[in-house]
């Protein structure tokens, strides 16, 4: 960031709307609670978020049951619904403590620093499904603008769950209109024999087709490859772009691994279309040994009309 940046004073307002504290409403059994909800335009650029827990139990958290929504200009389906602790990387609220530029998991909380912009209106709400009444709260900051450029997209997510099988190709993400991806996370696990956490399911090639394209536009012989590693996942880390969430045996074999990439420069654009998938049809060693389903979660960041 160079010092004119820093030092410029622009047009805007900052405010910051704390929530699920103090006098405020709380994530109550089975309620909901709005913790945004603002006219525009204007644009999110932190959510600050605790770490969840029982209030009969303050020492162990719990907040991966809570659902987040994001709906834009009073639409009545939301652009983002997913569980809040894998919307800010923290995956089913057990990743390690991890530092990049858009997601961080620091000691007792999170912080997500994504632009969200927004024309007309935001709405952000969080949802208890749970019989448990939950401790934890959020500061949400947002700038009041004049305007939201015509080319700027919304912040929508494509968040996916299942199982993966080797031997079939699995389409992560599809979209069919112009839009950037700049950010991705997968979890996935073997509890086939491997010789350390995810060195036999890191082997798939993830092939991302764009407008139609026939080949693979962007092609990564290896899933490590696609976030930033490579011989595999040696170790948790993180740096300002990729990080390792988790890496963790199984028992009574396997392991269990959860990447992260946040893209700045090299964030990926289409005109028309996006396709991704998985696949290990080019690595016929690995099939035999992965004998099981692969479950897995996995998140797209997008920008999109």
């Amino acid at each position: 960031m160079n010092w004119e940046k820093i030092c410029s004073i622009k047009s805007g307002k900052s405010t910051v709307v704390p929530a699920l504290w103090a006098e405020l409403p709380k994530l109550e059994v089975k309620s909901k609670v709005k913790i945004l909800d603002a006219a525009g335009p204007g644009v999110v650029t932190c959510l600050h978020v605790s770490r969840f827990c029982d209030w009969a139990d303050t020492n162990t958290a719990i907040g991966e049951t809570v659902i987040i929504r994001i709906f834009y200009d009073n639409k009545k389906v939301p652009s983002v619904e997913m569980p809040l602790m894998d919307f800010l990387g923290d995956i089913q609220a057990k990743s390690s403590y991890f530092n990049t530029i858009y997601f961080t998991k620091v000691k007792e909380s999170h912080n997500f620093r994504l632009p969200i912009p927004f024309r007309k209106h935001i709405t952000i709400e969080l949802e208890n499904p749970t019989d448990k009444l939950l401790a934890g709260y959020t500061d949400i900051q947002y700038e009041r603008v004049k305007s939201i450029p015509a080319d700027c997209g919304y912040l929508m997510t494509e968040y996916r769950a299942g199982n993966l099988d080797s031997k079939k190709p699995y389409v992560f993400f599809n979209c069919n209109r112009p839009g950037t991806i700049v950010a991705h996370w997968l979890q996935y696990e073997s509890v086939d024999s491997i010789p350390a956490p995810g060195d036999i399911i890191c082997e798939a090639d993830q092939q991302i087709f764009l407008d139609g394209d026939k080949k693979p536009t962007l092609n990564y012989l290896g899933t490590e490859d696609v976030y930033g590693y490579s011989w595999g996942y040696k170790a948790v880390h993180s740096d300002n772009y990729c990080a390792i969430l988790k890496l963790e045996e199984l028992s009574p074999a396997g392991g269990r691994v959860a990447v992260l990439r946040c893209r700045d420069m090299d964030s990926i654009r289409f005109n028309k279309s996006c396709r991704w998938l998985i696949t290990w049809e080019n690595d016929q060693w690995t099939i035999p040994q992965l004998t099981h389903e692969i479950p897995f979660r996995h998140c797209v960041y997008y920008y999109a009309k």
